[in-house]
């Protein structure tokens, strides 16, 4: 199952949250190398880690921090519309109706155990079933380019907003992800997830 943890909730999870910072300061500090100023004691946060800020986090079967993703109110300060708008050809998607994807990663160790991308799998499930409870019109992300191929094979037709850019050696664009309970259910069956993957009282997150 998946925990969300939004500002309705957030102050009891705080250890949750401070193992979720540390599992991304070991993937994208550590392990890839990115440059992230705001990066310190073994924890990685920065400045989109608001307080509207929603995170979904994964547990292995031993309650262990294994994945985690951030989803972003687009009419806050995020990713796509902050540090890459020239991803856009045209102005940034911005709504109370759109959330941004940021930040997604999986811990070492359950990857190397996890050869179907259940974990991948579960988070993206996570983040489509969100965006349905919130009656959300649809998700943006900076992500690789070759993700949206991917995407294709669940039938999911992403749509790409502008130019490629290449950033460290990686081609990646920003992309708008329609909220499509067909591609939920063929991401259910590629990689085995159950069904539903949230944990969540939503009455007080509405």
């Amino acid at each position: 199952m998946i925990d969300v943890i939004g500002p309705w909730n957030r102050a009891h999870h705080q250890a949750t949250l401070d193992a979720m910072f540390r599992l991304r300061h070991q993937v994208f500090v550590e392990e890839l190398g990115w440059h992230l100023p705001l990066a310190r004691d073994g924890m990685e946060s920065d400045q989109f880690d608001g307080p509207r800020t929603v995170y979904l986090v994964y547990r292995d079967a031993l309650g262990r921090v294994a994945g985690s993703m951030r989803l972003i109110p687009t009419t806050d300060p995020h990713v796509l519309g902050d540090v890459f708008p020239q991803l856009c050809s045209g102005p940034v998607p911005r709504s109370p109706a759109i959330y941004e994807s940021s930040r997604s990663c999986i811990a070492g160790f359950a990857r190397s155990g996890d050869a179907q991308g259940t974990i991948w799998g579960a988070l993206t499930c996570g983040m489509i079933e969100f965006a349905m409870l919130r009656d959300l019109d649809c998700i943006t992300a900076v992500m690789e380019r070759r993700m949206v191929a991917m995407a294709k094979v669940a039938n999911w037709e992403l749509e790409v907003l502008g130019p490629v850019l290449e950033i460290a050696g990686t081609d990646v664009v920003g992309v708008r992800m329609p909220i499509d309970p067909a591609a939920l259910d063929t991401v259910r069956r590629q990689r085995r997830v159950p069904d539903p993957v949230l944990q969540l009282r939503f009455a007080a997150a509405a």
